[in-house]
This record gives C-alpha cells, sequence and structure tokens, in this order.
C-alpha cells in the first residue's frame, strides 16, 4: 500500500514554482546555465542561452545572433551581448568544449551533446529583460521570450549606467515600463528546438533575414 500526506504549504505553493517557463515580460535576475554557439544554415553565428531565475523559472532558446558568415557583427543583438558583457565585467568571450543535455530528435529525450559553450558567461548572477512575444497560427497562440536588456543584479543598474559610472539606478524602470507584448502572425507552423510545436519555446531561424 502506497500512502501520501497532504502537504498544505505545497498546495498553495504559487504555479511560477521551480521549473516554470518564464512567460511574462519583465526583468529578472538569475543566471546563464547555458551559453553555446549556434551556427545557421545561413552560417550565421548566434549564442543560444538557458536562463534560470533565482525564484526557479525558467527561459531557454534565448538566442542572440551575433555575426554573419562573413564574420561582419549584427549591431544590435552583437550590442547585447556587449552590454551583457559589461555587465558580468568580461572583456572578451571564447568558446570551450563541453557537453549538456541537448534534445535529440531521432530518440525523442535529452541526451549528452558537445557543444562550443561560452564559460564566461555562464553560472554568474545576472539580470535581464525579457519581453513575451506571442505568434499565431491557424488560430492558437504561441508564446517565445525575446532579450530586450542586462542590467547589474547587485544595484539594477543597465550597462549605459555602468559605464557612465551613474551611481542611481534609473534606467531599468522606465524600460520595463515601456514593454509590450508583441504579435506576430506567421504563415508556417512554429517549431522549436526539441522537434514539435513551439510551446514556449522558440521559433527555429524564422527570424534570421541573413
Amino acid at each position: 500500500m502506497t500512502t501520501f500526506i497532504r502537504d498544505d504549504k505545497l498546495a498553495v505553493q504559487p504555479e511560477a514554482g521551480f521549473g516554470a517557463k518564464i512567460e511574462t515580460s519583465g526583468a529578472y535576475v538569475g543566471r546563464f546555465t547555458l551559453a553555446k554557439e549556434r551556427i545557421a544554415r545561413t552560417g550565421t553565428i548566434g549564442i543560444e542561452f538557458s536562463f534560470e531565475a533565482d525564484d526557479g523559472q525558467m527561459a531557454r532558446y534565448l538566442t542572440l545572433w551575433v555575426a554573419r558568415a562573413s564574420g561582419e557583427k549584427i549591431e544590435y543583438p552583437y550590442g547585447l551581448l556587449s552590454a551583457l558583457m559589461v555587465c558580468l565585467d568580461v572583456d572578451r568571450v571564447d568558446t570551450t568544449p563541453a557537453t549538456v543535455d541537448e534534445w535529440d530528435q531521432s530518440v525523442g529525450a535529452r541526451v549528452p551533446t558537445r557543444v562550443d559553450a561560452y564559460a564566461a558567461l555562464m553560472n554568474k548572477p545576472i539580470g535581464i529583460v525579457l519581453q513575451r512575444e506571442e505568434r499565431v497560427w491557424e488560430g492558437k497562440t504561441y508564446v517565445s521570450m525575446k532579450i530586450v536588456e542586462f542590467f547589474a543584479p547587485e544595484d539594477r543598474r543597465t550597462p549605459a549606467e555602468i559605464l557612465a559610472d551613474t551611481h542611481a539606478a534609473q534606467a531599468l524602470g522606465k524600460l520595463v515600463a515601456n514593454l509590450r507584448e508583441k504579435i506576430v502572425r506567421t504563415d508556417a507552423p512554429p517549431v522549436n528546438a526539441e522537434g514539435g510545436p513551439a510551446t514556449g519555446g522558440v521559433f527555429i531561424e524564422d527570424d534570421i533575414p541573413f
């Protein structure tokens, strides 16, 4: 016989607990559990992040496409990468081989996979501003999160305030207050990085026009 005893504390815990997906625009503090190199079919170079907030909420498949195949910087996302480096107080990042659990569509499960990771960006306290994006296809809504900005978690200063040596953090509150949800209409079914319909995942290369 198996017996379970009621736990009233767990019964009333908020839905946004450990393992819950981040699906609300706002500012979060946590760390990147993964920052790996990703190459598009076009040769465009990106960095894919997995973020875990201090309260256990998670956002995966956050990608900054930072350079074209030629090596030319793509200004806006490269600017966000540079902003992240300012907040982490690092001047350069390099890839190093690492083994992580990745989705293997052929077996329908996560398996150990060798990747090129940016260790200098991982497992350090970081603040991130995420914006919710909704994509509508065949009457269904699919949610993904987009990186908008980074900030220092200890004092909530933005990169511009850090570089200007401004002690008062004022920009972050205004930025978060002005966030708006974005709705995108699409003619193709959104697919996540795990090979199925996107349900809070990523839209593979849909937004890479180069």
